[in-house]
């Protein structure tokens, strides 16, 4: 990895860059451990609570929409940030422990009614109707599970790129997809259309370009291709083999991405 992070793909041995390091205290790491999911449930909170939005509509309401998009965007940034600050070992605690920790909460909220009832006074509004039951995870597990994933097995230029591209490419999708519209895409006849849309996967190929051009450098046109085109892609595709899409991006972004490296390296 070059001195000012940026990947080049004759620098890639493909082994994670575990040496990430910011030169920060015990005590300084131990605040930003504990302060990160605090920042990201109090950002959750805040953007619910500012729902006026009746419950039985609320999953058809273009101002949930909005919402849950900027908390997507925001999200990512937030990880994508504290990523130039956290060792890689550190980073990959903090995530794994999170996840767990979110896994553990949607568990017991099935088992209890009190702590159903507090998270959904708190998150509710954000829920779409299928993630209100407690049997359902909500994409914002799955959110932090792929990101998970990526920071573990990929670089962490890699993983950044990647990372942006599941904050910013799905809801640039959803957005234009909606409000844009045109043909449908539709991959297997036997199967109901996902609701995804031309329009919206050309628009998630166009960010997810400009993401991997000002993550990735370099001035390899082919490789900022393929990271548009594989992130859309695996925006289109997740509803039709049953993966969460905040999996399916970062992941299989990383592992277009990754290959490529190493097929110049080669």
């Amino acid at each position: 990895m070059s001195n000012n992070g940026v990947v080049s793909p004759s620098t890639l041995d493909g082994i994670p860059d575990q040496k990430m390091t910011g030169n920060l205290s015990n005590s300084q790491l131990l605040i930003i451990m504990t302060l990160a999911p605090a920042i990201v449930i109090f950002l959750q909170i805040i953007i619910s609570s500012n729902s006026k939005i009746d419950a039985a509509s609320s999953s058809t309401s273009s101002s949930l929409h909005y919402r849950r998009r900027i908390q997507h965007v925001l999200t990512g940034l937030i990880f994508y940030t504290l990523s130039f600050y956290l060792p890689f070992v550190v980073a990959s605690l903090l995530l794994i422990i999170c996840t767990g920790a979110f896994y553990a909460l949607h568990f017991f909220r099935s088992k209890s009614n009190a702590i159903q009832n507090v998270y959904m006074k708190f998150f509710g509004p954000l829920l779409r109707d299928h993630e209100k039951c407690v049997f359902t995870l909500p994409g914002a597990f799955w959110f932090l599970f792929g990101t998970m994933v990526t920071v573990i097995i990929f670089p962490m230029d890699i993983a950044r790129t990647s990372i942006l591209c599941l904050s910013f490419g799905d809801p640039i999708a959803a957005i234009i997809g909606i409000n844009v519209g045109g043909p449908g895409i539709v991959i297997s006849t036997k199967r109901k259309s996902s609701g995804k849309t031309l329009s919206g996967s050309f628009a998630c190929f166009c960010i997810c370009y400009l993401v991997s051009y000002k993550c990735m450098g370099g001035s390899d046109l082919r490789l900022w291709l393929l990271t548009g085109y594989t992130a859309a892609m695996m925006e289109a595709i997740a509803s039709y083999i049953s993966v969460d899409d905040n999996v399916l991006i970062p992941v299989g972004t990383g592992a277009a991405i990754w290959l490529w490296c190493r097929c110049i390296n080669s």
